[in-house]
C-alpha cells in the first residue's frame, strides 16, 4: 500500500527536522568541546598557581623568624639614699691629759731625799699593781718596827709587816718600800724568783702610805719609797730618772 503524499511529506518534514536537529546538537557539542577545552588550557596554571599558594604561604611563615614574646615589665628599682660618710663617724674625742709618768699612767713620780741620799716618791691609787722595771732577782724582806728600832726577821703579831723588794740585775738594784703587808700591800712575788720587765710584783690594796712615814719621816704620804743603785759598785743612781724614762 503507497503512502500518501500527505505522508511523505510529512515524513520528509519530520526528517529535515530531525536532521537539522542533529546538525545543531553536532555544533552545539563541538562547541562545547571547544569551549571546555579553551577554558581548560586556561584554567590549568591558574589551578596551580592556588594551590601552590598555600604551600608558599608556608614557605614564607616558615621562613621569617616568629618573634620572641615580648619581656614582662620589670620593675624599676628606686634609689635609696647612702648616708653620707660623716653620719657614721663618730664625733672626735678629746685627747686625755698626758700622764705625769711616762712608764705608767697612773703612777706619780717624784723625787724625794732623806739622810743625803735621793729617793723616788711612787704614788698610785689602790689596786694599782707595781710591775718589774727590769730583769732580775727577787728578794723579799720584812721588817717590824719595835719599841722604835727596825728591826728584820722578827715576828711580832701584833705589830704590822712592811715589806721591802729588792730587785737586782747584773748591774742596777732597784729597791721598792710600801706600806704594811696585808694591811696596805699584796704580795704578788715571792723571794727567790725570778722577774721580767712587765712581772706584777705587789698590788696596792690600801691607802696607807710607804714604811718610810712609820720608820724615819712622819711627812712621807706616797705609797712607795724607792731607790735605784748600780751594781757591783753600789754606786747611786737618779731614781727619778729611771723610773720616768722607762
Amino acid at each position: 500500500m503507497g503512502l500518501s503524499p500527505e505522508v511523505r511529506s510529512a515524513l520528509r518534514t519530520i526528517g529535515n527536522a530531525s536532521i537539522g536537529v542533529g546538525l545543531g546538537m553536532s555544533v552545539l557539542g563541538g562547541a562545547f568541546v571547544v569551549s571546555q577545552f579553551a577554558a581548560g588550557q586556561g584554567s590549568a596554571p591558574l589551578s596551580r598557581s592556588t594551590t601552590d599558594a598555600p604551600a608558599a604561604s608556608v614557605i614564607a611563615l616558615a621562613a621569617t623568624p616568629t618573634p620572641p614574646p615580648p619581656s614582662p615589665p620589670t620593675a624599676t628599682a628606686v634609689p635609696t639614699s647612702t648616708p653620707s660618710p660623716a653620719s657614721t663617724v663618730p664625733p672626735p674625742t678629746a685627747t686625755p691629759t698626758p700622764s705625769p709618768t711616762p712608764n705608767q699612767e697612773t703612777m706619780t713620780v717624784t723625787a724625794y731625799a732623806n739622810g743625803g741620799k735621793r729617793y723616788a716618791a711612787l704614788r698610785a691609787p689602790v689596786d694599782y699593781i707595781y710591775r718589774a722595771p727590769i730583769a732580775g732577782t727577787i728578794r723579799v724582806q720584812l721588817y717590824q718596827l719595835i719599841d722604835g728600832d727596825v728591826r728584820v726577821g722578827s715576828s711580832v703579831p701584833s705589830l704590822p709587816f712592811f715589806p721591802y723588794i729588792t730587785l737586782s740585775s747584773a748591774d742596777r738594784r732597784v729597791v721598792f718600800r710600801p706600806g704594811a703587808l696585808n694591811d696596805d700591800t699584796q704580795m704578788l712575788i715571792k723571794d727567790g724568783e725570778r722577774a721580767e720587765p712587765g712581772t706584777p710584783l705587789f698590788k696596792t690594796v690600801g691607802e696607807g702610805a710607804s714604811s718610810w712615814r712609820t720608820f724615819y719621816d712622819r711627812g712621807v704620804s706616797a705609797n712607795v719609797i724607792a731607790s735605784v743603785a748600780a751594781l757591783p759598785s753600789g754606786a747611786e743612781l737618779d731614781p727619778v730618772a729611771f723610773f720616768t724614762t722607762r
